[in-house]
């Protein structure tokens, strides 16, 4: 569905311009273009574009800050599949099994700080706000490693996906807003529009590995999650209708953050994203398996 979107022909062009002429060693450049032709949904940037438009601005206002989304988006990836010992990534190969797991760490630590660099432009609340982020992003990573070391319930699994999935959503949505307007409300709603997406799209995400149905990835290494937790608190066969019920409290609550604003084209594709991420997800990965 977004892929036909404009918007995401014009991230996607503006994507593969700035690695055509990035300035880095031929290595980096290599595995670059690897981890980035991997694809995806591109849907955090198409979200700071949609939000740049919808607080009034225009794409290119918020474009370096789109890019930047997806690239430390990417580095955490890299790094993901390194720590998990992946073998594969969106159906091709690891970073780190087609080349080696120096170049990944390397590349995953080179996209970190380019990220950063492309939104210097946007002064220091951004660059700070985003540099939380990838502190966030690390902590989260940390959780979910020790989530089958150490006790792991479903307050400790909230804040692991808080951090490692949902914040990256939010402060990208809100970063988007600030930078094109002063209408801080706006910018909090958009935060909450992040931060609670995120959080039902990781959950949808847990579901299906649970389920065993998505088949992208392929890693030695598997964390504890909500179906897991509620696999022991409640039994197996109420496991996908609790997951089911808080994932949809918190799409709902995504899309409750957009009533702020005035009805249009951004606003619509905004909430979009959310069943797509969501409802539309589990439609697609598990056709009859899952009822509402």
């Amino acid at each position: 569905m977004i892929e036909y979107w404009p918007e995401y022909r014009i991230f996607e062009d503006n994507l593969a311009k700035f690695i055509e002429t990035v300035v880095a060693a031929p290595k980096i450049k290599r595995a670059l273009s690897y981890a980035i032709s991997a694809g995806g949904k591109r849907s955090r940037p198409l979200i700071v574009l949609l939000c740049g438009k919808l607080c009034g601005g225009d794409y290119g206002d918020v474009m370096n800050l789109a890019i930047s989304v997806e690239l430390i988006h990417t580095a955490s990836l890299v790094h993901d599949d390194v720590i998990d010992r992946a073998e594969k990534r969106r159906k091709k190969d690891a970073l780190h099994k087609k080349y080696d797991i120096t170049l990944a760490i390397v590349l995953g630590d080179w996209l970190i700080s380019k990220s950063v660099e492309l939104t210097s432009e946007y002064g220091e609340e951004i660059i700070r706000d985003f540099s939380k982020v990838g502190m966030m992003m690390s902590e989260g990573e940390v959780l979910d490693f020790y989530s089958i070391k150490e006790p792991f319930d479903e307050k400790d699994y909230f804040e692991c996906i808080e951090k490692k999935t949902a914040a990256l959503f939010a402060y990208s949505a809100r970063s988007a807003c600030k930078i094109v307007s002063d209408d801080k409300k706006a910018a909090e709603k958009l935060y909450q529009y992040g931060l609670n997406l995120g959080l039902a799209y990781q959950i949808v995400d847990d579901m299906l590995e649970y389920m065993k149905i998505l088949e992208d990835k392929h890693s030695e290494f598997e964390s504890r999650t909500l179906p897991q937790i509620y696999e022991e608190k409640y039994g197996k066969s109420e496991v996908i209708s609790r997951t089911i019920e808080k994932m949809g409290y918190f799409a709902e609550k995504s899309l409750g953050s957009l009533e702020y604003f005035e009805d249009g084209v951004e606003r619509e594709k905004l909430e979009q994203i959310v069943n797509y991420m969501t409802y539309d997800m589990i439609k697609r990965h598990s056709g009859k398996r899952v009822i509402f």
